[in-house]
């Protein structure tokens, strides 16, 4: 869900006052108004990449479709292909192809020895349409979704693929998943509490984002 990044900064600031004891904000000498909210608004982005990237996936929005083309092994009777990511690929929402019998929220990463499992000349090993694995992985071209397996080979097609993007600002918006905006909104505040060393404060925000998404994560479990 798109926010103005104004109202953002704002619910921000007013956080930041509430968990300051003086006001103006202490110890901040020479800082004015319209730095303070450049601080603030500076964090913005860097806030909502740690929450998103951490939170639980069902506490994601629905995100945005990828996965134009299909890329295949090549292996006889193998079934696995890659997809290329787009640019701003942050994290998975979900993945599946025609032949799976769910989707895949979490993918392996590129170290990880379930991924090198894939590889095994023995299909049982592998994943499979009743047990379906993505791995994330840098390739050549880029950042690539890996699949494995679908029994019906290169007749499969892609059923569902959502990601997250990496937030930005664009026009004085930001795309926030709705569920975690009271998490970035706190830790915008703890971040930019850092940046004005006002340490206390700062583990108070902390505190309070942190717990603004177990809250979320509990209210939809």
């Amino acid at each position: 869900m798109e926010y103005n990044v104004s109202d953002i900064v704002r619910e921000a600031k007013v956080a930041l006052d509430e968990n300051v004891d003086s006001t103006p904000l202490s110890g901040l000498g020479d800082i004015d108004t319209l730095t303070m909210v450049e601080i603030v608004e500076s964090k913005v982005v860097a806030a909502a990449r740690i929450i998103e990237t951490n939170a639980p996936a069902h506490l994601l929005d629905s995100g945005r479709a990828f996965g134009e083309s299909i890329g295949w092994d090549g292996q006889p009777g193998y079934g696995a292909g890659y997809i290329h990511l787009p640019d701003d690929f942050m994290r998975l929402v979900c993945f599946q192809m025609s032949d799976w019998d769910y989707a895949v929220t979490v993918a392996l990463a590129e170290d990880s020895p379930l991924y090198q499992m894939q590889r095994s000349r023995f299909a049982g090993v592998r994943g499979n349409p009743q047990k379906p694995v993505v791995a994330i992985t840098s390739q050549p071209i880029g950042l690539v979704l890996e699949f494995f397996s679908c029994y019906s080979g290169e007749n499969a097609f892609i059923k569902k693929a959502r990601y997250i993007p990496i937030p930005r600002i664009k026009n004085g918006k930001i795309d926030l998943c709705e569920k975690l905006k009271p998490a970035v909104v706190y830790y915008t505040a703890y971040l930019s509490a850092l940046s004005l060393g006002e340490g206390d404060a700062a583990a108070a925000l902390l505190s309070t984002a942190r717990e603004l998404a177990e809250i979320a994560e509990q209210s939809h479990a």
